[in-house]
């Protein structure tokens, strides 16, 4: 009897904290008691995008399994059964779309509508996964070229796309209708893989905001206190969304990974050096603190987000105990990090490992034709990676998702 009444109380008091812990997660972005990833340390090394086009592209998906805004159930007894993307046009694979977001289409000569001269990350990886699988995968993508976080915090253009709030809510709103009418019981009977890859636009506005015009930036200072709470909302605000991700009912139907993926380094982009030495007008001491503050913008948006997931990763082992103690068979949600910047650096320092000859872009002005070999560049244009980096990122990120299991 008194072992009994002993679990029955240790059981209340881990509940107890879990609710604490759930209750202040997203205040909290900083943990002592973790460490970074080692490219997520503070360096100071050294994106608006080309003109959309307002037509939908003429070229169809290089991909057949490319299955945009329907669930198209299909029997499965692979590890997922569907992949879902959210994000910016670093994943927008040239989905179909509504008519007023017809001008987020990359113009020609970009392909397909993508800002790329072939397919993106997430449609090679749908490939691996279902040749790894031998089976179909449903893939669905809600990423928009352009897109913010919150377009209320960072998005003043006009007509702005799905940023991922809304992305994230159609996806739910179609679960829902497919949970309560599913066309195939097999249908997503395996695991779903989400992914989000956001935060390059929100950034960059923050920069563009903080620099345009602004000859009195000082080293040491760059990051000021209101710099630092506009970051801080932008990881809060994705925090929330991951959140009401994971806490979904029709979501919680199915076994689900959740892979967030940082931003990489952007001043890489010969976009952020263009700009920077635009709005510096010739002087270069100036434009080298506008790169800086960049770096500085970036290095801590990733470190927020990184702690941000290690809180929830924590909230969810916590679950995962609950439910181990309930005798639970499913194990429920898990939720892990990409490094972004880590594979970015790995491809500038040994850049023929990936197949690549030039750190550089193949597209660097919209008044002459691209490069003959896109696939040499490891930016397709000033800011968006080549289909060849693109194809090396979806094997490192599958390498982490194999890594899940063991």
């Amino acid at each position: 009897m008194c072992s009994r009444l002993f679990g029955l109380l240790g059981f209340v008091v881990l509940l107890f904290y879990i609710s604490n812990e759930a209750s202040g997660m997203e205040e909290r972005f900083t943990d002592s008691s973790d460490e970074y990833p080692e490219s997520l340390q503070p360096s100071n090394e050294f994106l608006d995008s080309f003109e959309p086009s307002s037509e939908p592209p003429d070229l169809l998906p290089l991909f057949s399994n490319q299955v945009p805004r329907s669930f198209q159930a299909q029997p499965s007894m692979s590890k997922y059964s569907a992949f879902v993307v959210f994000g910016d046009s670093y994943s927008d694979n040239g989905h179909a779309r509504a008519p007023q977001h017809n001008d987020s289409f990359a113009a020609k000569p970009a392909v397909g509508g993508r800002f790329c001269d072939g397919p993106v990350w997430n449609e090679y990886l749908v490939q691996k996964l279902a040749n790894s699988e031998q089976s179909n995968i449903t893939f669905l993508n809600y990423a928009y070229n352009g897109a913010h976080i919150n377009n209320t915090l960072s998005n003043s253009f006009p007509n702005p796309v799905p940023d991922t709030g809304e992305q994230i809510q159609t996806y739910l709103t179609e679960l829902e209708n497919y949970v309560k009418h599913p066309t195939s019981a097999k249908g997503l009977a395996g695991n779903i893989l989400h992914t989000i890859w956001i935060g390059i636009n929100p950034i960059l506005s923050i920069w563009r905001s903080t620099s345009y015009g602004n000859e009195t930036l000082h080293p040491g200072t760059f990051l000021t206190p209101e710099l630092v709470e506009k970051v801080d909302k932008q990881v809060a605000e994705l925090n929330k969304q991951l959140l009401l991700l994971l806490n979904n009912a029709s979501v919680s139907e199915f076994q689900s990974d959740f892979l967030i993926m940082t931003i990489p380094p952007l001043t890489f982009t010969d976009l952020a050096v263009t700009q920077a030495a635009q709005q510096a007008k010739g002087d270069v001491t100036l434009a080298r603190k506008y790169i800086t503050l960049l770096g500085e913008l970036t290095d801590d948006y990733n470190q927020k987000l990184v702690s941000s997931i290690q809180s929830i990763r924590r909230q969810q082992s916590m679950y995962r105990g609950v439910q181990n103690f309930l005798h639970r068979k499913k194990r429920g949600s898990r939720v892990t990090l990409f490094d972004t910047v880590k594979f970015w650096n790995d491809v500038k320092s040994e850049p023929q490992k990936f197949g690549i000859q030039s750190l550089g872009s193949c597209y660097t002005n919209t008044q002459k034709p691209p490069c003959k070999q896109p696939d040499h560049f490891m930016y397709w244009d000033i800011l968006h990676p080549s289909s060849i980096l693109h194809d090396d990122l979806s094997t490192a990120v599958k390498t982490v998702i194999d890594g899940l299991d063991q």
